[in-house]
């Protein structure tokens, strides 16, 4: 008696240690830290906005691992019938199977197992070895996990976690790898086969032991009719579905994947849709063979949805896998030169701003701004061309006179709200900004796109599809933004003379100093698209051009797309105004003469009147002034009053236009600073510029002393550095005068 006695207290004690221990156990169970040891195993993963998978990466450990979002029900049913069909009623451990196993394992010697679905789920979280100690483990913590989480939850992390043979872990790993299908259209067959993998994933998988394999899968199918869970028809079907072969995936959206992907963001659904990623990825595939015969390498393509703002396709290279050719490179967050692709916010911010209306006329002649002399890239000169047109030819004169006009520190300064660089030095730049010397990314371009397509609402470019938009703001009026798009249609497409007119789109393109960039940029009411074309080596190729190049590769891109019909709708703030009928600004009622109409903002500054209009008095075909006796017969006339250089240029065109004024030195500009190169004898050549009108005979003066005399109206000068003053006067006594200083 005293022997049973110590034995029932050894008991006692024992099973008062075992209560705590087991509380112990149970109470230690920390979901977070749950949680997050899974969260580290997970490979990281993009998916489209609806849900399919772009691209997936290796974890830690080489392992493809893929976190469940949604379990098909097909595998839910496949599975719990297979693994515990109790599931759903024990409470982490089912006692009866855990007997059953026991008396199976004593008495009829087979190993059976009794793990729960929870269990096995503990146990691919501990990972640690197959002990009775740690069975009980897992029994104990089985009931916490039960206790923290829903059924549904557990058997996601279940189905998570489980080995699929090989590297994958997850269902949906296998799923990617096995089937490559959405896993909402897993049929029967593959739902038992994922079912059974994870069973034995070390004996049994696709690569070994095929006809065990096999065989499982076929008594779990039976086993699924015979509770007529599927029908005749489809059983049999099930059981002639040969086993699949392990598939290799290629990401799509690569680029933006490691671009969104984080350890903090292992799953992140993005805005992209996958057809249009993976035509846009092989169009650019496509055209990069014939890009590199002629010796570019490079390309990068943005498509965004114009309404929301949302990018749908995103090329950050001609091909990811194209190592040779630094395809990894993310072509499109790489900051390029922009070229011409600012101009039509230079030109809907000017009409704002009251510089110009659409059909106002500006100069496109030989200008010097300082000692800046831009050119066209054609190397023509237009004479008067109307704003739209200059927009439309891309003419960097008129948009270089636009922009001082502006003021190009105002300009710098509106970019950098909007695109929030970090860059803040604008004189660096100064009037060559407009031509593509402040470095822009594809991505900030196709923002401030986006923004001209939305009447001028500019906001964040949005990857996410369940982003709310974010960073709007107001660029410029919708009526100017609209007279901007009005015009960008009519942009020529050279070389596209085979292109569907009926796809209508505003668009402009661009190439940078040296052809080092191409680009083209343009939207639809729908779509928003840019394109970039280059090699990401920044090596200059002759053949680098916006509208041949890039255009080429927009246009066939806009062809993948549908919808392309529709218009951009007027907005309700744009009225008519009287311009001027010669020169195409407000009609100044004080000097009168004819007047057409035209449509502008009004949220816009007045209009400004014409800077090259005048009013004079002529009698007989001549201008007289109030001190003439024939004053009082002569008629008012409304003129063109050009600046001298302008008319110089239309007199070499054999355009003559009167001017009160024949002689005017055009280069250099008064109190100019001028660094030039030295030459071979440590001298510094300048070439100078006049006007000569009337071709008259013009006596040159460099310091007060004759140096030339002719009707020359250009000359070499080689000057040292000091301070010049040049002095000239034509033979019917017209001069002008300039001081400059030549530095070292």
């Amino acid at each position: 008696m005293k022997i049973l006695k110590n034995i029932l207290k050894i008991f006692g004690i024992l099973g008062i240690l075992f209560f705590f221990w087991a509380a112990f156990v149970y109470f230690s169970f920390d979901k977070t830290e749950f949680l997050k040891t899974f969260q580290s195993r997970y490979s990281k993963v993009l998916y489209d906005r609806n849900g399919e998978l772009l691209s997936v990466f290796l974890n830690q450990e080489d392992q493809w691992h893929i976190q469940a979002r949604e379990i098909p029900q097909r595998l839910k049913i496949a599975v719990i019938n297979y693994e515990d069909r109790n599931f759903y009623s024990h409470k982490g451990v089912d006692f009866l199977a855990l007997l059953r196993a026991l008396k199976n394992n004593i008495f009829l010697n087979q190993r059976t197992g009794a793990s729960t679905i929870s269990m096995q789920t503990i146990k691919l979280w501990d990972k640690k070895n197959r002990t009775y100690l740690n069975k009980l483990n897992e029994m104990i913590q089985s009931f916490a996990l039960e206790n923290h989480f829903t059924k549904e939850e557990i058997l996601r992390l279940y189905l998570s976690n489980a080995p699929y043979g090989r590297n994958l872990v997850g269902f949906e790993s296998a799923i990617l790898f096995y089937f490559d299908k959405n896993p909402k259209n897993l049929t029967w067959a593959q739902a038992a086969l994922l079912a059974v993998l994870p069973n034995q994933p070390g004996l049994i998988h696709l690569e070994k032991n095929k006809n065990l394999l096999l065989k499982k899968r076929d008594l779990l199918l039976k086993k699924l009719y015979d509770k007529k869970i599927i029908e005749k028809d489809i059983f049999e079907l099930s059981l002639k579905e040969p086993l699949p072969h392990f598939k290799t995936h290629k990401n799509i959206a690569p680029h933006l994947a490691l671009k969104l992907l984080s350890e903090d963001k292992k799953q992140v659904v993005s805005s992209i849709d996958k057809k249009l990623q993976i035509k846009f990825e092989n169009k650019a595939l496509e055209f990069a063979q014939g890009l590199k015969q002629k010796g570019i390498q490079n390309l990068a393509i943005i498509l965004a949805d114009t309404q929301t703002y949302k990018i749908l396709a995103y090329v950050g290279s001609q091909d990811f896998y194209d190592l040779e050719n630094l395809g990894q490179i993310n072509g499109a967050r790489a900051k390029r030169s922009e070229g011409s692709t600012l101009k039509p916010f230079l030109f809907a911010l000017s009409i704002d701003e009251g510089l110009i209306s659409p059909k106002s006329i500006l100069l496109d002649v030989p200008t010097f701004f300082s000692n800046f002399n831009p050119q066209n890239a054609n190397k023509k000169y237009y004479g008067l061309i109307s704003a739209e047109e200059a927009l439309q030819k891309s003419l960097n004169v008129p948009f270089v006179s636009l922009l001082q006009n502006y003021g190009y520190e105002k300009f710098f300064y509106k970019l950098k709200y909007f695109l929030d660089f970090k860059d803040e030095d604008y004189q660096k730049y100064g009037l060559s900004l407009i031509l593509g010397t402040k470095e822009l990314s594809l991505e900030d371009l196709t923002q401030l796109y986006l923004g001209l397509a939305n009447y001028g609402q500019i906001a964040d470019l949005s990857f996410l599809r369940d982003e709310p938009l974010k960073g709007l703001k107001t660029m410029f009026s919708k009526g100017s933004a609209y007279l901007t798009l009005q015009s960008m249609k009519n942009v020529q497409r050279f070389g596209l003379q085979n292109y569907d007119k009926t796809k209508i789109v505003s668009w402009k393109t661009g190439t940078s100093y040296g052809r080092k960039d191409a680009l083209a940029l343009g939207a639809t009411p729908r779509y928003t698209l840019g394109v970039w074309v280059g090699n990401f080596n920044a090596q200059a190729n002759a053949n680098l051009y916006g509208v041949s190049i890039a255009g080429d590769l927009f246009f066939e891109l806009l062809s993948l797309l549908d919808r392309l019909d529709l218009e951009f709708q007027m907005p309700q703030d744009l009225f008519n105004i009287k311009l001027d009928l010669m020169s195409k600004y407000r009609y100044d009622e004080r000097l009168g003469g004819a007047y057409t109409y035209t449509l502008y903002p009004k949220e816009a500054k007045i209009l400004r009147t014409s800077p090259f209009l005048k009013r004079i008095y002529e009698f007989q075909g001549k201008e007289v002034d109030s001190k003439d006796e024939n004053f009082k017969d002569a008629k008012i006339q409304i003129k063109l009053d050009l600046p001298l250089n302008a008319l110089d240029f239309l007199h070499q065109e054999n355009l003559n236009f009167k001017s009160e004024k024949n002689i005017k030195i055009l280069y250099p500009k008064q109190n100019l600073n001028i660094l030039l190169a030295r030459d071979f004898d440590k001298q510094k050549a300048l070439v100078v510029k006049i006007a000569n009108l009337k071709n008259e005979k013009v006596f040159w003066y460099l310091n007060q002393k004759l140096i030339y005399e002719g009707e020359a109206t250009s000359r070499i000068l080689d000057l040292k550095p000091k301070i010049y003053s040049l002095f000239i006067i034509s033979e019917s006594g017209e001069s002008d005068e300039v001081r400059f200083e030549v530095k070292q």
